[in-house]
């Protein structure tokens, strides 16, 4: 007679069902399935217009708004179609007024991630990818996970006809700039990344990543990484010496 499971082991055998089902589901929902996770975990709750005085209105004209983070391009929607859930899109960052947006790739998430303690062991970001249908190169390896994000966005810039700019230089700033002085209804984007993990443990993978069109690197995020402790993982230390580049010469 076959025991009865633990409340431990039933959770852990659901959890292998839930990935068992997500993993067949693949093949027939694509995209889709991440279009669902993000109607759910990015909703916008304010579904009418702000009201604001027009003093107020007046002055938000006037300003050049920078929003430093925004994680869309983990979802695999096009951001040039306006949405009703998300963080952002293209004609909703235009009708903010917003000039200039950090795009921010996610490469490695762990499940049930949380603000006190994150090891690396598992990754949300995986299941993704394959629900996604990124290519096969993303399945395994980080770096390639940021390129293709990178990639996405440089596209939806290509397609945008001039609405949407990824800005990758100063000079290419200053002149976007002064683009949209006489066009206002137009948007930029900057590349950035979540967590030195993107470098699949090698800094010369940082050239790869500023080809692609990355300008921001944070050391970590959710977890610790072979160049810093996270704030949110487990050894929650500083800088460490694989950080500098070259390494340091011994004593």
């Amino acid at each position: 007679m076959a025991r009865p499971l633990t409340r431990a082991a039933a959770t852990a055998a659901g959890a292998l069902a839930t990935g068992a089902a997500i993993a067949v589901g693949i093949g027939a929902a694509g995209s889709a399935a991440s279009a669902v996770v993000e109607r759910r975990r990015n909703r916008v709750h304010h579904r009418g217009p702000y009201r604001v005085s027009g003093r107020a209105a007046d002055l938000h004209r006037t300003l050049t708004v920078v929003d430093l983070h925004a994680d869309s391009l983990l979802w695999g929607r096009d951001l040039l179609r306006r949405a009703g859930y998300g963080h952002v899109d293209v004609p909703r960052l235009i009708e903010g007024n917003v000039a200039l947006v950090g795009m921010a790739a996610s490469t490695k998430v762990p499940r049930g991630v949380n603000l006190e303690r994150n090891d690396d062991s598992t990754d949300d970001v995986t299941l993704l990818a394959l629900a996604s249908r990124w290519p096969r190169s993303t399945w395994r390896s980080l770096l390639a996970r940021a390129i293709h994000l990178a990639t996405r966005l440089r596209s939806m810039a290509d397609a945008s006809g001039g609405r949407l700019t990824l800005v990758e230089t100063r000079h290419g700033l200053e002149s976007y700039l002064a683009r949209r002085e006489v066009e206002p209804a137009i948007t930029a984007a900057f590349l950035a990344v979540e967590g030195a993990h993107a470098l699949d443990g090698d800094l010369d993978n940082l050239d790869a990543l500023a080809r692609v069109g990355y300008r921001m690197l944070s050391p970590t995020h959710f977890f610790d990484t072979p160049f810093a402790g996270s704030a949110h993982g487990v050894v929650q230390g500083g800088l460490t010496p694989a950080q500098r580049h070259p390494p340091p010469s011994p004593p």
